[in-house]
């Protein structure tokens, strides 16, 4: 609001439109615009008040926060780097380490599968030895029979031979059983030395991996601390600049280093200005005065 718009609602006050509730919100608004707006012009013009000898104070604690950003923002990046390449090498490591876990597993599974071949083949001599003890048995029945009658010796020799024949083929398949079972166990110890380097192998990741995780882990830690520390830098650096913001606007342009400060800006100062006035004047018709 300008003068002559003071003057127009200050006529209508007096004719009883007094509106204060609207022009407090009115007043309300400009002080946030005219706080953004200073800000504003201490953000853009801070590096041209050097010569401003009021706010020698302010410029240079706002060039040594520049310098303490670009020194921390120097080494931020730096570490970002340096644990995206320890992640890689995490990476890298893991990688290489699974490829040879795979490899140990597959070979551990060829191996398993001469374990299962040679369980079969167990299975198989033992069902055919059951079936050369149930003929073996029938024929000691047979044989007992005939003894007891008495009245066919060739015969009894036949089924004598039989009976050793049968007793020669199951002690051949107790003994292949018995080679077979010896085999599983040389197959299970190298099963068993398989297991042990996929284990192994599986711990050298985490041996491997500790110091750069470590690593890691500080560097995140000394990030968040910069990152902490930059926050409260940037706060630091906005009220700096919002004084440097205030005062800029609020004195005239009398001095050289003043007039180039604001130079580059006056159509900011001017904007501030006005809404300095346009509350005062809104402020004024709230209050009915």
């Amino acid at each position: 609001m300008n003068a002559f718009g003071y003057v127009y609602r200050r006529v209508l006050w007096q004719f009883g439109i007094k509106r204060a509730k609207k022009r407090w919100e009115v007043a309300n608004r400009e002080l946030q615009l005219l706080k953004e707006a200073e800000d504003l012009l201490g953000r853009v013009a801070w590096r041209d008040a050097d010569e401003v000898d009021e706010l020698t104070g302010e410029y240079w604690q706002l060039k040594n926060i520049e310098s303490q950003e670009e020194q921390l923002n120097a080494e931020i990046e730096r570490l970002e780097n340096e644990n995206e390449e320890l992640e890689d090498q995490i990476f890298d490591i893991t990688d290489d380490i699974h490829d040879q876990i795979d490899k140990l597993v597959d070979q551990r599974n060829e191996i398993a599968e001469e374990v299962d071949t040679y369980l079969l083949e167990i299975e198989e001599i033992r069902e055919d030895a059951a079936e050369i003890r149930r003929r073996f048995e029938g024929h000691k029945v047979k044989y007992k029979v005939l003894k007891e009658q008495g009245d066919n010796p060739d015969e009894l020799e036949r089924i004598q031979q039989i009976l050793e024949s049968m007793r020669e083929e199951f002690n051949a398949h107790k003994e292949q059983t018995i080679e077979r079972n010896q085999l599983i166990e040389k197959v299970e110890e190298r099963l068993l030395k398989v297991d042990e380097t996929i284990h192994d192998k599986r711990q050298e990741i985490g041996v491997r991996t500790a110091k750069i995780s470590q690593k890691i882990g500080e560097n995140s830690k000394n990030l968040a601390d910069m990152m902490a520390k930059l926050g409260a830098y940037e706060r630091e650096r906005g009220e700096l600049q919002s004084k440097i913001g205030l005062f800029l606007s609020a004195n005239p342009q009398t001095t050289p280093g003043l007039k180039k400060a604001t130079k580059k800006h006056m159509d900011l100062v001017s904007k501030i200005n006005y809404f300095r006035k346009s509350i005062q004047y809104n402020q004024r018709l709230a209050k009915g005065a």
